[in-house]
């Protein structure tokens, strides 16, 4: 009877060992996005969730149809986000806002954050290493592609 109980104790361990190990691959995977575009979305600040796992940034911008859209942006965990000088204050609702961020592969409106320029054009950096957001700012800096891009202008990842 004891052999038994043991027994069916490890099957258990070892099948929620397998599944916590699975759901961690999956959470800190960033397969979802397509990691080789960078996509400038430029929009309103509808919402700015600042807590774990990650943060979220929410915009009103305009679809590939005009259509104005929430468009959803994964950040990093605040933890990760106060080391880079972001807070729970740093995006306030209505401000408007550039996003450069790597695209969902499946179309939908979201994306993760690689940086965002503010109105006052202070650059941030809320993204959950997605890309090499400082050297991603600084050549989207260079060749202008914020200032003067287009809502959903595209480029290159590769440096």
């Amino acid at each position: 009877m004891k052999q038994t109980h043991l027994k069916a104790t490890a099957i258990v361990l070892l099948v929620v060992g397998l599944f916590s190990t699975n759901l961690l691959f999956a959470h800190h995977s960033f397969q979802m996005f397509d990691r080789t575009q960078l996509v400038l979305i430029k929009g309103s600040v509808t919402d700015w969730n600042f807590n774990n796992p990650h943060s979220w940034l929410h915009v009103e911008a305009p679809d590939s149809n005009g259509e104005l859209q929430t468009w959803s942006f994964e950040g990093a965990s605040p933890v990760h986000g106060v080391r880079q000088g972001v807070t729970g204050n740093t995006f306030r609702k209505g401000e408007l806002v550039s996003i450069v961020m790597s695209p969902m592969k499946d179309g939908r409106n979201a994306g993760a954050m690689c940086f965002v320029v503010k109105e006052n054009e202070e650059v941030t950096f809320p993204g959950d290493a997605t890309c090499n957001a400082y050297m991603v700012a600084q050549q989207w800096e260079t060749n202008s592609w914020v200032k003067e891009g287009a809502h959903l202008d595209s480029h290159s990842s590769a440096p």
